[in-house]
Parts: structure tokens; sequence; C-alpha cells
């Protein structure tokens, strides 16, 4: 045998050892990232939104399986990426998606608006 087969043989394993441990961390990365954004099969939409002084009107949508409880945050951010106020609501069992309107009162005038947080629970 010839100490370039070798050599190829020896590259292959190591190119076999590299492609199972970068396919075991894209699996766990997955789950983590699956598993960090909430519980799964519940979305929270933010469908718009109407900036006040000291408070902002959150038109949202959240869908979920029907049998779910589900509760979220609805978090409103200033400038500085800062939390300027927070509401917990929740979506009862029995219904699959919900669109409401929900009036948050702010510390200051708020930039953004999200949905998050979703648990069922």
């Amino acid at each position: 045998m010839s100490t370039s087969s070798t050599a190829r043989k020896g590259n292959m394993v190591a190119y076999g050892v590299i492609g199972v441990f970068v396919a075991i961390c894209a699996v766990g990365w997955a789950i983590i990232v699956g598993y960090s954004e909430g519980k799964p099969g519940v979305t929270p939409e933010v469908i718009s939104f109407q900036l006040a002084d000291r408070s902002v009107r959150v038109h949202y949508q959240v869908s979920k399986p029907k049998g779910e409880n589900v509760r979220c945050a609805i978090v409103a951010y200033g400038t500085d990426h800062g939390e300027l106020g927070r509401a917990e609501i929740t979506i009862p069992p029995g219904t699959g998606s919900v669109e409401r309107h929900q009036e948050l009162p702010t510390s200051a005038r708020a930039t953004s608006v999200t949905v998050t947080d979703c648990r069922t629970g």
C-alpha cells in the first residue's frame, strides 16, 4: 500500500468525523432555536400599532392549537430598545386563532411593539 493511498484514507476518515460533528451541531442548534422561540405551534404577530405619548394601541393576532391555554406578553420598546410597557395576555382553550386590540400604557413614547414570550399553561 502506498503512502498516498494511506493519506487519502486518513483524509476520508477525518472528513467523515468532521461531517458527523457538523451534523450533530446543526441538529442541536435547531433544537435550541426551536425551543427558545416558545411553544411550537404558537404564532404571535403584531398586525399594526398606533403610538401616543404615554400609550400604544396594538392590533395583534395569536394562532395556537385549539386545546391549548396560551399566555403571551405585549411589550413596547423605546428608541434605546429599553422596555417602556408590558401587558400579559391570555388566550383560552377552544380558540385556534384570535385577533384583538389592546391599549398598552407606556412610561414614554414607544417606537416599537412586539408580542412575545408565548407559553402554554
